[in-house]
């Protein structure tokens, strides 16, 4: 009876599966931008992520999956928004500037490889090219990338997420 007794105390103690994969933290914009390819900006992202903190720097929201940097002599201002697919992989955007130029003209994206660095993914989820004469603004909160002319800044369109691919609002 003893024995039957430690037997079922120590099943008790265990944690279950489903409690395990609850406390698991999910990652946030922050985690995914240091592990951003090292040639993606001047400095290593780590390094960015760091500057952010700085008053005056730019802005880190985490909650929302989004950040921005005004960038310094040698690196252009920069923003950056968190997606998620439908299966809560993580999709990374990253709009960059020119040193002397205009602001938001580059948009790259990036998925999670298996080893947790963040790699490059072809434009195809994304229906507007880089330099085609447009600028983009990545959301703070949402989930729709608006798309302006570059000289002018007439509204080009927005582009929303969907969990697989943007599409044009209508």
């Amino acid at each position: 009876m003893r024995l039957l007794f430690v037997l079922l105390l120590g099943l008790a103690l265990l944690p279950e599966p489903h409690l395990r994969a609850a406390d698991a933290k999910r990652l946030t914009i922050g985690d995914y931008f240091v592990q951003l390819p090292g040639s993606t900006f001047e400095a290593p992202a780590k390094d960015w992520l760091k500057f952010l903190h700085q008053p005056k720097s730019g802005v880190y929201d985490s909650a929302n999956g989004y950040l921005s940097c005004t960038g310094d002599g040698a690196q252009a201002p920069f923003e950056a928004a968190l997606f998620r697919y439908k299966d809560d992989r993580p999709l990374l955007a990253v709009c960059q500037g020119e040193l002397e130029g205009k602001n938001s003209k580059y948009l790259a994206f990036y998925e999670a490889a298996s080893d947790g660095r963040m790699l490059e993914v072809p434009r195809d989820i994304f229906p507007i090219a880089n330099e085609k004469g447009y600028v983009f603004e990545l959301p703070r909160k949402g989930r729709t990338i608006i798309v302006r002319t570059e000289k002018g800044g007439k509204l080009k369109g927005k582009y929303t997420w969907n969990g697989e691919k943007f599409v044009e609002e209508r």
